[in-house]
């Protein structure tokens, strides 16, 4: 049901901001903690997170939360923007679109969006080229700007295009379908038009993204506090407008660690998504090695570069550099190179799904200049125990065999 993506935030949901946010007489440093026993010095990666403008850090082993703890006033309660965080709802959703028979993702979108066909670049888009980012679509649209209220009805910030899917639709091309990796949100917004239309044009009860999204396996999975930013049109801001607290982020997490499976109380888990299609999203694209289907893969490179695709840096022309380059490599306790499917959003907001270790992580920030100290491999040697590995080789984490 679409209820559970349009439940009220009521009080505890307030304007994303930073470190002296935190309530008169409660010191930004100071936390909440909730742990387990366990093999690896999560505070030590919480410390870390903290120092630079974290608000939560939540570890999740098998299911079940081994580690939760919010500094610089943030609570558990109090739901967080993900930023482009957001972004990779939309593949995994691709991807249970693909198993009903709604498309392919090597279906030429203009069979659906019709009015492409006329253009000799549009006409050859791809589903697989908007997920990838890759559309030939100018990516930063200016009229994609803010959506300015909310899905539950509060009112959000900043102007907004009318309908932001038709806008992207309209948006020129700067490119050449597969030609290259162009982050930015018109990519997001024209699957969105893309995937409404083959809703309305389908047998299913859902005819919009959202409702699709909730029947689908927002529901399932238990995600009561998410919120959508909306434009005056009613569409969810797909590529950065979604609220959702620590723990309900990582419910999301341990779905894809599942493989696209919920896991029941009785230990038994029901398959939503098929296996194989998931890990479609987690296949290196063809532009940029570092990225899949909405999802960051790995925690190497230059982490400015490679993981934080919000803050890309600019050469003189004005265009991003590829989110590809960097050196060095991020490796576990074991030494091995470690596996992550990553969620990243502006300010350093972190979905980690770490296979090898069973394991979810969420970290919550707010946007600041500290903050972009924040290094991803620095966090995750904290998280997997790899500083402590020379001195005392038991204390590490061990990584799941295959």
């Amino acid at each position: 049901m679409l209820l559970s993506l349009v439940v009220g935030l009521l009080t505890a949901c307030f304007p994303l901001g930073t470190a002296a946010d935190a309530p008169p007489g409660q010191t930004p440093a100071s936390g909440t903690v909730r742990t387990e026993p366990g093999p690896t010095d999560f505070a030590a990666a919480a410390d870390y997170s903290a120092r630079l403008s974290g608000r939560a850090v939540l570890v999740m082993r098998g299911g079940t939360v081994v580690y939760e703890r919010y500094d610089n006033g943030w609570s558990a309660e109090r739901p967080h923007m993900l930023a482009s965080g957001t972004k990779s709802f939309t593949g995994v959703l691709a991807m249970a679109a693909v198993q009903d028979g709604l498309f392919t993702l090597d279906e030429t979108v203009s069979d659906t969006i019709t009015e492409w066909k006329s253009d000799p670049l549009k006409r050859l888009i791809t589903v697989r080229h908007l997920l990838t980012l890759s559309s030939g679509l100018r990516p930063q649209e200016p009229s994609l700007v803010p959506a300015r209220r909310r899905n539950d009805g509060a009112a959000g910030g900043g102007r907004a295009a009318r309908d932001t899917f038709a806008a992207a639709v309209g948006a020129p091309m700067t490119g050449t379908p597969g030609g290259q990796f162009a982050y930015g949100p018109t990519h997001y917004f024209a699957f969105g038009e893309f995937l409404e239309r083959k809703l309305r044009a389908s047998d299913k009860p859902q005819k919009t993204y959202l409702e699709y999204l909730a029947a689908r396996y927002f529901d399932a999975i238990g995600l009561s506090t998410g919120a959508f930013l909306l434009d005056p049109a009613g569409h969810p801001n797909l590529p950065g407008g979604c609220r959702l607290t620590a723990r309900d982020w990582a419910k999301f997490g341990d779905f894809v660690l599942c493989e696209g499976a919920v896991r029941n109380k009785d230990g038994t888990r029901t398959q939503l998504i098929e296996p194989a299609l998931l890990a479609e999203c987690f296949k290196p694209s063809a532009k940029n090695p570092r990225y899949g289907l909405t999802w960051w893969l790995g925690a190497e490179g230059n982490p400015e570069e490679a993981l934080a695709p919000d803050l890309p840096r600019r050469r003189r022309g004005g265009e991003p550099e590829e989110a590809a380059r960097g050196d060095g490599r991020s490796v576990g306790p074991d030494g091995k190179p470690i596996v992550v499917h990553m969620a990243a959003g502006l300010g350093k907001q972190r979905l980690y799904v770490l296979p090898q270790w069973d394991m979810v992580i969420v970290r919550f920030a707010a946007t600041s200049a500290q903050g972009r100290e924040f290094d991803d491999r620095v966090f995750l040697r904290l998280v997997l125990g790899a500083d402590r590995a020379a001195d005392d080789p038991g204390a590490t984490s061990k990584p799941k065999q295959p």
